[in-house]
């Protein structure tokens, strides 16, 4: 839990009030002049505290060359903001907010021990129904492991934040790209190029996570909805399905719902091949303990592979 400073302020005088006044008036200015705003979403609520739960981290995953690569991203799993008090004091954002007593509660996970011989912070007993909590307040700086009967009343965040959250924890990845002729085997101009998608759930999907605060749970889930494949040649082609991963029994067939033709040579490319780029389309949405659902911005990822074309010779 964050440590947060005894904020009472007693009466300084005159002189100490028109400081303070200055300093506020010096404050708002400045961030006036800033490009963007001075508190992000979510907006001061009616209670004396902004409540956040914490700047997203970078989203999870990312696309690199040969069929997906890329690691897992990690989100912010606690408040990374600065959260505005009434006096115009910042603190660290964390969610559970209780406005009643000014102190913010995590449920213990694990719980410690509890029952008779257990006590909390101020000796309560632990025998009947209720659970740990971490405390830390605001006002003269009371924290410590606290002992409910009862959940405290906090202030939930956004849904759409937790949300923000449980798809940064998810390691989504381009497509692990097969193809047919493969990479390292030659092709032919107006022959048929399969091309397909080797599932997975960090490739594909469904790809799911969670992250909660007490009271509140949100699951997120990631699925690929199309992939369009630049062909290196000026063509491109979308596929919505992951592919049909091809079999010698198919023959010179087309792909039933993936492929291309390529109308010209690679030669003079790079190595001489064209580079195939795919670009897959994550779309993530997500439900609420609460009810409530959404669907995020998708995700964007993307992976490569090569294919080389060649002609047919005829020999006289």
């Amino acid at each position: 839990m964050a440590h947060h400073e005894d904020h009472s302020r007693p009466n300084k005088g005159l002189l100490t009030r028109i400081l303070r006044a200055l300093s506020i008036v010096a404050v708002l200015v400045a961030a006036m002049l800033q490009a963007g705003p001075a508190y992000a979403d979510p907006p001061c609520s009616d209670v004396d505290v902004c409540i956040g739960v914490g700047t997203p981290g970078e989203p999870g995953g990312g696309g690199s060359a040969g069929g997906g690569g890329g690691g897992g991203g990690g989100g912010s799993e606690k408040g990374d903001g600065k959260c505005l008090l009434s006096d115009d004091t910042e603190i660290e954002c964390l969610p559970g907010y209780n406005p009643a007593d000014r102190c913010f509660y995590q449920l213990m996970d694990p719980q410690p021990p509890s029952g008779p011989g257990h006590t909390d912070m101020n000796g309560a007993d632990t025998s009947g129904p209720g659970a740990f909590y971490l405390r830390d307040c605001i006002v003269n700086d009371v924290g410590g492991t606290v002992w409910l009967t009862e959940p405290p009343a906090t202030v939930l965040p956004d849904p759409e934040t937790l949300a923000r959250q449980a798809r940064d924890k998810m390691t989504l990845l381009g497509a692990d790209i097969g193809s047919a002729p493969g990479a390292d085997q030659p092709g032919l101009v107006g022959m048929p190029v399969w091309l397909w998608n080797n599932r997975s759930d960090t490739t594909w999907g469904p790809n799911t996570a969670t992250a909660a605060v007490p009271g509140l749970s949100v699951t997120a889930t990631a699925r690929v909805t199309k992939i369009t494949y630049s062909m290196g040649d000026g063509g491109s082609v979308t596929c919505t399905t992951a592919g049909t991963p091809y079999e010698k029994s198919f023959g010179k067939k087309s792909s039933p719902d993936c492929g291309h033709r390529y109308t010209k040579v690679s030669a003079g490319q790079p190595g001489g091949k064209f580079t195939v780029t795919a670009t897959s389309s994550w779309e993530v949405t997500w439900t609420a303990s609460t009810g409530a659902s959404g669907t995020l911005p998708d995700e964007i990822r993307t992976s490569t592979t090569t294919a080389r074309v060649g002609e047919l010779q005829v020999v006289n």
